[in-house]
């Protein structure tokens, strides 16, 4: 991760400021949502709130939550193709 991507971890108010492992979304009920990005995407919203929702400003939070999110696919590619999942 980036520092930016580590940043926003810090400043969440997240009770686990921590990514889903793919373990834990492996063994999740199949109705449960888990989204493995959820600090950074709710990072970006209150960024755009408290900026007018001009998205110019919140750059860094939306690379975050990308680099998050390709960095998630990756990992879910990789285990499907080593058969854990």
């Amino acid at each position: 991760m980036n520092d930016t991507t580590d940043e926003i971890r810090r400043e969440s108010q997240e009770k686990d400021p921590r990514r889903v492992t793919l373990r834990e979304f492996q063994n999740k009920k199949s109705s449960k949502f888990m989204d493995p990005c959820a600090i950074e995407a709710k990072a970006s919203f209150k960024c755009l709130d408290d900026n007018n929702y001009d998205k110019t400003l919140c750059s860094d939070y939306f690379a975050a939550y990308r680099e998050c999110k390709q960095m998630w696919i990756a990992e879910r590619r990789r285990a499907r193709l080593n058969g854990e999942l």
